[in-house]
């Protein structure tokens, strides 16, 4: 069981990595994710619950062409390289062409 300690500690080294808590995201964006099967993985995650495990998250980071920082989502899956997205748009575009191989067979 993790102390209220360590949860603050961990989410302090959220913050300063760049981490942008769900909370301030736009609620559509949450929203979407949620009727898609996401659930909330903590306080700067959301995940699905079954396999394929996914995890998306918001952050500040800098971008390269202006050198400025700027808010990207982030998509991991195990064994995929992480992709990074301008918008929540970007996002949708991507899972719109996400390989499902359950629904795919049946096509």
């Amino acid at each position: 069981m993790i102390s209220l300690l360590e949860l603050l500690h961990s989410v302090r080294l959220e913050e300063k990595s760049g981490m942008i808590n769900v909370d301030s995201w736009r609620w559509p964006d949450v929203d979407h994710l949620i009727n898609m099967g996401f659930e909330f993985g903590d306080d700067f995650h959301l995940n699905t619950p079954k396999d394929p495990k996914i995890t998306v998250y918001k952050k500040k980071d800098l971008d390269q062409s202006s050198g400025k920082k700027q808010d990207y989502f982030y998509v991991e899956e195990k064994g995929r390289e992480t992709k990074r997205f301008k918008s929540f748009n970007d996002v949708i575009d991507y899972f719109d062409t996400y390989s499902q191989p359950d629904l795919d067979k049946n096509r």
